[in-house]
């Protein structure tokens, strides 16, 4: 890790508690993955929390897309200990361990669900090479999603590509009982 999280509340200012306290309460009471480092910047932390708090309590997708999604955002990005909270999590709301292995292994998606293929190639247009979501896509994401379904997807997207930066500038890493995101070619 190339800098220490902030463990500790009452190591900051009166700005940062409060902060520290805004991230916490929707989090178990706890500060801990890409937030003990976030909390060296507490109004980054704290604002950065709520688009977290949107994105993962406050979307109409479905536990399972939601939790594809962010799966599959961080695979795209190599994000250890995202994919390690977020693997366990897909299970158990609900997504075949099939598909988590497609997604880890950035496999052929031709196998799974036409709700999963929407999902995980949306996300792999989006942050692949060209940052762009092809029409065809789009189409069949939007007819199914609608309007605010959509931008709640791309906001989610972002949200765990911004974490998925912050984590690997840091080099955060997942803890040792994490399950292991596979090296893939480049």
């Amino acid at each position: 890790m190339r800098i220490q999280p902030v463990t500790d509340r009452e190591s900051l200012d009166a700005a940062g508690k409060q902060a520290w306290d805004a991230v916490a309460e929707r989090r178990g009471g706890h500060v801990g993955g890409p937030f003990g480092v976030l909390m060296h910047s507490p109004a980054a932390a704290e604002r950065v929390a709520r688009v977290g708090d949107h994105v993962r309590f406050d979307l109409d997708l479905e536990p399972a897309e939601r939790e594809l999604a962010i799966i599959t955002t961080a695979r795209e990005f190599d994000v250890e200990v995202e994919w390690a909270g977020h693997s366990r999590l897909a299970t158990e709301a609900g997504v075949p361990e099939t598909t988590i292995n497609v997604v880890a292994n950035r496999g052929d998606v031709s196998g799974l669900t036409p709700h999963e293929v929407q999902i995980i190639t949306f996300i792999r247009e989006l942050v692949g090479p060209k940052r762009r979501v092809s029409e065809a896509t789009f189409k069949a994401l939007h007819s199914r999603l609608g309007d605010r379904t959509m931008v709640d997807l791309a906001t989610l997207v972002g949200y765990y590509s911004m974490l998925g930066c912050a984590l690997n500038t840091f080099e955060v890493p997942a803890g040792p009982d994490a399950r292991p995101l596979p090296p893939i070619a480049r």
